[in-house]
């Protein structure tokens, strides 16, 4: 299945030498050949690639032997001096549908963190800076949303019915109480922790969803 055009305005082509992508973690294995899950990761600013997404993507891949990974090709630098968001956002439109058209078959699982938040089975969210309170797909500490709070830039009514109503039953979106980024706080640490506090019950449900696939 591709990526609809409006599905695309959500993500959004960043070439580099592929000699700039070394860096890889025990167990997962990068590649784009298909096979039965395929992880698409977009690291979080600043971070070297996969980024700190890895730890999830391993637990993954342990249950899934055979997983592949991808990471977005973007710079991941400031997202309000750059325009890195834009581009991390073409590299994923581009990259989703190229994977996927070239294999219907996969499960396909999007990893996001931070400022990188489809034919898709799973798309998991830590520290989304476009979060949207009171979504039925809503994880983490702020899954509540008992203070009604928003992301540094919330997605647009329109934007929330698409995202909701095509692929909400596919996102689980943690959001810590406190994060700078995804719910209007100032503790930066609740934006850091995600791995440690989510890791697991992301990848469990991750692996519910691609059981279900």
């Amino acid at each position: 299945m591709l990526l609809s055009a409006a599905t695309a305005l959500l993500f959004g082509q960043f070439l580099v030498n592929a000699a700039a992508i070394q860096q890889r973690s025990d167990g997962l294995v990068n590649s784009t050949d298909c096979s039965d899950v395929h992880l698409i990761i977009g690291r979080g600013t600043t971070e070297s690639y996969p980024g700190s997404l890895a730890t999830l993507a391993e637990l993954i891949t342990e249950e899934n032997p055979g997983t592949t990974y991808e990471s977005i090709i973007y710079p991941a630098t400031s997202e309000t001096s750059t325009n890195s968001s834009h581009i991390g956002k073409v590299a994923a439109r581009d990259q989703i549908t190229s994977y996927v058209t070239k294999c219907p078959d996969a499960k396909t699982v999007l990893l996001s963190y931070s400022q990188f938040c489809s034919a898709v089975t799973a798309i998991v969210f830590y520290g989304d800076p476009r979060h949207a309170p009171c979504q039925f797909y809503n994880k983490g500490r702020n899954q509540f949303d008992t203070f009604n709070v928003t992301g540094k830039y919330p997605r647009l009514d329109w934007q929330i019915s698409h995202l909701t109503s095509n692929y909400g039953h596919r996102i689980a979106d943690f959001c810590n109480v406190g994060d700078p980024v995804c719910a209007s706080g100032d503790n930066l640490t609740a934006h850091l922790v995600y791995p440690t506090l989510w890791d697991t019950t992301a990848a469990a449900w991750v692996q519910d969803m691609l059981d279900k696939a």
